[in-house]
């Protein structure tokens, strides 16, 4: 588990590997919309043939990387992502986890 987990420090070797910050200022209501322009960025790199990987796991080391990446200092770290081409043999990228129904986490109102 910890060396997998270590493994999204080496971006899943991907060849590319993005970190995305937000200016402070704009707040945490921001960040749904940031969530929507990091789907479009996944969506559009599937519909080249690419996989992404949106990666939490950065954040814990964000004192590291901001400065690391010429970041100013008003940003903060969404996250970091991988960009490449996932290897559909590897045994991790066969894991399927269970999904619930959408009945059981949504209420519809009449």
């Amino acid at each position: 588990m910890h060396l997998q987990h270590q493994r999204n420090y080496r971006f899943f070797d991907a060849p590319v590997g993005l970190m995305f910050t937000v200016d402070r200022i704009m707040g945490r209501g921001s960040l749904l919309d940031y969530g929507m322009f990091m789907q479009n960025i996944m969506v559009a790199a599937r519909g080249r043939g690419l996989h992404t990987c949106p990666q939490q796991a950065w954040n814990g080391f964000s004192r590291i990387v901001l400065p690391h990446i010429g970041a100013g200092a008003q940003e903060m770290l969404v996250c970091g992502m991988s960009l490449g081409y996932a290897d559909e043999t590897a045994p991790v990228n066969t894991f399927r986890t269970p999904r619930v129904s959408v009945g059981d986490f949504t209420k519809w109102l009449d």
